[in-house]
């Protein structure tokens, strides 16, 4: 266990104790699989814990990371999905961290599938640092996805603010614009 730190090693037991909780509880019947990694090198460390549970036609699972890069960056993030025995299905995610030059970013979102296959849900990016912000969202719902951009660049204070849109049986639509600091309409790529 050379070069890893106390800190790593607290959640590296707290994770295993964790997934052994969950294990412990489960019915006879079911089918767990846990894993916990974690490593370490020149570039940054990084641990992940998890399980896998099936059971009685439906499926559970549970992760989570955290990575550290040697140059300051960061991240931590987890999801979750299970699918049940009439093939209605959920799924979720949740993560942030920082960069090295200092900007920071996170991402979230859920989704579900019903029985008939339906899928509906949002996620959703954020973004910003020195060179200017991201922030967009994805909505699906009765057969539409759509899709919300904004972004601006620091250096020419553009912002760019667009949406795309997919709709079973119709096909693509986009439209976009760029406005400059002062609010006025600008072609974009400028």
């Amino acid at each position: 266990m050379t070069g890893f730190s106390i800190p790593m090693l607290r959640t590296t037991s707290l994770a295993l104790l964790c997934v052994a909780s969950l294990a412990a509880v489960q019915p006879v019947r079911a089918q767990i699989h846990a894993h916990v990694r974690a490593g370490k090198s020149p570039r940054g460390s990084a641990i992940s814990a998890g399980y896998t549970n099936a059971s009685n036609g439906t499926v559970q699972h549970q992760g989570g990371r955290i990575l550290h890069g040697a140059n300051g960056a960061s991240y931590a993030g987890h999801n979750s999905f299970s699918r049940n025995a009439d093939g209605s299905a959920s799924s979720s995610h949740a993560g942030s961290g920082t960069t090295a030059a200092g900007g920071q970013f996170s991402t979230s979102g859920a989704y579900t599938r019903n029985a008939s296959g339906a899928i509906s849900g949002r996620s959703q990016t954020q973004g910003t640092g020195p060179h200017g912000s991201y922030d967009a969202s994805t909505t699906t719902a009765n057969g539409s996805t759509t899709h919300d951009t904004t972004a601006t660049n620091n250096a020419t204070g553009v912002t760019y603010d667009g949406q795309t849109t997919y709709t079973k049986g119709q096909g693509f639509t986009h439209s976009g614009s760029c406005t400059n600091a002062s609010g006025q309409t600008v072609a974009c790529g400028k």
